[in-house]
Formats: structure tokens, C-alpha cells, sequence
């Protein structure tokens, strides 16, 4: 039963939470402080941590950072009531798993929470099957150095060991290039069964058309001839899937009296690390975009701020201008006041923006139906299609498109997408509104034929304050954005100069779970 530590300084919170845990079969424990969990942890240890960021004493990041620093493996989700979006790279940082605003649902924690069991479980495995591994590469070389004598012996060694590695390829080959060793890694690997492989010419099994002795194994081998083992990279190919970049090691294959019987190669496929590492560096540019918002929303907001309460006070002062002169001025004159209050009102409206922009985005997601959120909008815009004669094609696949939403979020998402189409049309356009459904998630297109964008406008779409309009702050598809990646979404723009602009929207679906309660209610 996995045992989850709870830390909140507020009693009927952790009480709450507690019991909405445990009847999901976890063990729970509690803490009110950081010296509470630290004892917890120290004397029994756990599987996940829920910890409240603000605590009586020490902080919420102080018990993440000593768990880091104690057992890095175990997940941490950090939580709180009043986020603050300055505190998120620090929180990042530290290591913190996920992320939960308080007051939590049920379902939210329950799925928070479920998430970082089941990746302690899969590090836990992962970690046990590095080490299984490392351990039967050891023994294998090992026992290779120590029975160079006998061809037959280390075969037999090796077919007892090294078929329990799936995650290498073991390929023992005679001098003459016949596949001696062919393991059940290998057979993942390139395709082929050991039954079809060992006694087969290598450039036969696994060369795609090479000449024998001129197979990159052989090629690789070389070196190896006056050392121990060599180790090298190799574009290799499998019998189905093309080529791919692996890790290979040589090592010669002797009597006691030197003479070569062959060649074992231990081959490890790196896609699977080349991919992890890509994804490592997307993160890392993640982040870095991440603390530059943070950094220009905490600037903006104080801007915004400093602004803000002058233009209150200009405001009544105006008008008590106002009032003084009601009647005394020729109405001309007067109407100056009222032009000034515009412009007082027009620079609010402005530092209010800036203000909504520094705030984080909190959604509440509800099954919601796309296609009628989308039905709801399209009135809401008439004034401006009726203006310049432009129509509006709904194009739905399924007459319901149901997903976790929040309305009002995605209808003001939904609204700033289709006025910019409109916007950037001249009279008579079309715009073309269409969802389709699937398994895997739900995506919504929005195409116009307006005048669309260049390649420098498409990649600073999203950026804060970037517009390439007149009017307007560019806070608009900054929003859009943030909402999209909150809702668990993707967004993607296609847009050319004259050809139009097309904004593709990919959200995920309801999860198996949740169909099942809604048929079952």
C-alpha cells in the first residue's frame, strides 16, 4: 500500500485530504510542520509527499529540498492557496513533481497524487532493472576476460546470462562472420529470432545488403584487435524500422594461445536516450521562457500598479472639476473635461490589462461541450462580421465535442482567436470553424483567407506584448497560450503572407475513467 505524507499547517484541510486518500487505499500520514515531517520521514519513510508551501516555521520548500537531497526518487507535489507566480522557477528548481492550488478537488488530488505514485513505482523499477542489467554486463565481461580459452564455454555462459538483458544486444560472431550468439536483446533489437540468426552470415542477419567483412561490426572491430574491447557508435539498421544510432562495444574472442575465434558486440540502442535528451533540452527552454514571463509580469504588474492609483485620483479630480464648472463654460469647453475622463478611462482599461496579464490563470474544468461553447461565440462577434460582410462556416464532425473545460476561459479564448481572423480580413472573407473528435483527444481548426503572417510574426505570436497592430497591448494570443497549456492543450499556427492563417488546437480527451462514471450516473 503506498504511503503518502500530507503536510498542511491547517488541521481540517489535512483531515480533508487525508481521508479523501485513504479511500483511494493509500496509507496516510500528516504533518503540521517541517520538524513533524522530517521525523516522519527519517524514522519511516514514504512513498509521495503533498506539501502546503506556506508553514508555521520553516517552509514547504525546505521539507522538497531536504527530501531532494535525502531520496531524490520520491515524488513531491507542492500546493498552496495563494500562488505566487515569482515563486514557481524557485519551486521548479527544487525539484517538485507537480503542483496543486488549494482549495484541491477530490478529483484533482486523487489524480495528482495517483500520477506521482505510479511514477515512484516505475523509478523503482527502472532503477532495479539498471542495476539487474549492470550487473549480468559485468559478469558477462568478466567472465569473457577469464574464458577465451574455450569458444563453447563462453557460449554457453553467455546464453544462461545475457538473455535475461533485453535492453542490449549481445552478437557474438566467428571469424569468418557466422552469428554464434544471438540474444533475446538482440532479437527486440533487429527483429530476427535467434533460431533464424546464429549460424547466418552477419551482413546476411543484420547488414542490409553489406558485403562480409565489410559490416560496420567488422569495420569497428579492428581497434579492438590490439586492445581489450572498443567502443564506438553506429548507425545500424533493423529489419522493419530503418536505421537507428546505437552504442556498440567489441571485444575479441581468444584461445589462451591468441588466436581470434571472433568478435561479442554489446549493442545499446540510444533512440530512446537521444529522445530524452532532446526532450531535456525542451524543458530546460521551457523553464527559461517560464522565468522571463515570470520576470515581465512581476515588472509589468508593479508598472501597472504605480499607474493605476494616480489615474484614480486624476479621475476624481476631473470630475469634481467637472461639477464646478457645470454650467459656467460654454458646452464646448466642457465637453474637454469629458474627453479628458475618456482618456483617464481609456489609460485604466490599459493598466488593468497589464495587471490581468502579471496574474496567474486558475481554471476550473467541467465536461463542457466545445461545439456549444463555439455556437455560444459566434453572436457575440456579429457586429464586426456584419461590418464587413465576412461569414462564418461551423463545421462539427459529431454534434457533442465533450472535454474537461473551463467555459469562460475557453470562450474568451475562443472569442480572441476567431476577431483576430476577422481582423486580419478584408470585406466579404470566410472564416471556417471545425472540431473533430477522437480517442486520443479533441482538436479545433479556426481558417481564415485573410492577409496572414510572416515567419517572424508566426514564431513571436505568443510573446507577451508583441502585436503588429495599431491599437491593442498584445496581450490577447499571451492568453490564449497560457490557457491552452493549463488546459493540458497544444496550439499550432500555419500562416502564410496572402494565403490566410490556420490555428489548430489539440485538447486531451476525457479519460476512460471519467466515460465510465458518466454512463454509469
Amino acid at each position: 500500500m503506498p504511503r503518502i505524507l500530507l503536510v498542511d499547517n491547517e488541521p481540517d484541510i489535512r483531515w480533508t485530504m487525508a481521508e479523501l486518500l485513504k479511500r483511494e487505499g493509500y496509507e496516510v500520514v500528516t504533518a503540521s510542520d517541517f520538524a513533524g515531517a522530517m521525523s516522519i520521514i527519517e524514522n519511516s519513510g514514504v512513498d509521495a509527499a503533498v506539501v502546503e508551501i506556506v508553514l508555521s516555521g520553516r517552509s514547504g520548500i525546505e521539507i522538497l529540498q531536504h527530501l531532494r537531497n535525502r531520496e531524490p526518487y520520491i515524488p513531491v507535489i507542492m500546493m498552496t492557496g495563494e500562488p505566487d507566480i515569482s515563486r514557481l522557477p524557485e519551486i521548479v528548481r527544487a525539484g517538485a513533481c507537480d503542483f496543486l492550488s488549494k482549495p484541491a478537488t477530490a478529483d484533482s488530488l486523487i489524480r495528482t497524487v495517483s500520477k506521482a505514485v505510479e511514477r515512484k513505482r516505475l523509478i523503482d523499477e527502472k532503477r532495479a532493472l539498471e542495476l539487474e542489467v549492470q550487473k549480468h554486463v559485468d559478469k558477462l565481461e568478466l567472465a569473457v576476460a577469464e574464458r577465451t580459452s574455450e569458444l563453447l564455454e563462453a557460449h554457453n555462459f553467455l546464453n544462461m546470462v545475457v538473455d535475461s538483458s533485453t535492453g542490449y544486444a549481445f552478437v557474438a560472431v566467428d571469424h569468418e562472420g557466422r552469428i554464434s550468439l544471438f540474444n533475446r536483446g538482440a532479437e527486440l533489437m533487429f527483429g530476427f529470432s535467434a533460431n533464424d540468426a546464429i549460424g547466418q552470415q552477419v551482413s546476411e542477419v543484420l547488414g542490409g545488403g553489406y558485403e562480409p567483412n565489410s559490416w560496420p561490426l567488422f569495420k569497428a572491430a579492428a581497434p579492438a584487435d590490439t586492445s581489450d574491447h572498443y567502443h564506438t557508435e553506429l548507425a545500424l539498421r533493423r529489419q522493419t524500422a530503418g536505421a537507428f544510432v546505437a552504442a556498440v562495444t567489441i571485444t575479441p574472442i581468444r584461445k589462451q594461445d591468441g588466436q581470434l575465434l571472433g568478435y561479442l558486440g554489446i549493442i545499446k540502442d540510444l533512440t530512446e536516450e537521444r529522445q530524452n535528451a532532446e526532450q531535456f533540452s525542451q524543458m530546460q527552454a521551457r523553464l527559461a521562457h517560464n522565468e522571463k514571463i515570470a520576470a515581465l509580469g512581476r515588472m509589468a504588474a508593479q508598472v501597472a500598479h504605480e499607474v493605476k492609483n494616480p489615474l484614480a485620483g486624476l479621475r476624481l479630480y476631473t470630475l469634481y472639476l467637472k461639477s464646478k464648472i457645470a454650467g459656467k463654460l460654454p458646452a464646448a469647453e466642457e465637453a474637454l473635461v469629458d474627453k479628458v475622463i475618456d482618456v483617464i478611462d481609456q489609460l485604466s482599461d490599459t493598466a488593468e490589462q497589464v495587471l490581468s496579464f502579471a496574474r496567474p490563470v486558475t481554471l476550473t474544468r467541467r465536461r463542457a461541450d466545445l461545439n456549444r461553447i463555439i455556437t455560444d461565440c459566434v453572436p457575440l462577434l456579429e457586429p464586426q462580421t456584419n461590418a464587413k460582410q465576412i461569414s462564418i462556416e461551423l463545421n462539427f464532425n459529431e454534434s457533442e465535442a465533450f472535454a474537461p473545460l473551463d467555459e469562460a476561459a475557453m470562450r474568451s479564448t475562443l472569442i480572441n482567436l476567431m476577431l483576430n481572423s476577422i481582423q486580419a480580413m478584408g470585406t466579404r472573407g470566410a472564416l471556417r470553424v471545425s472540431t473533430e473528435t477522437s480517442d486520443s483527444g479533441l482538436q479545433l481548426e479556426i481558417a481564415d483567407n485573410g492577409c496572414g503572417m510572416n515567419e517572424e510574426q508566426v514564431k513571436n505570436l505568443f510573446e507577451p506584448f508583441y502585436t503588429t497592430k495599431s491599437k491593442g497591448l498584445g496581450l490577447g494570443m499571451s492568453f490564449v497560450a497560457k490557457v491552452i497549456e493549463q488546459h493540458g492543450g497544444s496550439i499550432f499556427v500555419d500562416s502564410r503572407p496572402r494565403e490566410g492563417t490556420r490555428i489548430r488546437i489539440v485538447l486531451p480527451a476525457i479519460s476512460e475513467g471519467a466515460k465510465a462514471r458518466e454512463a454509469s450516473s
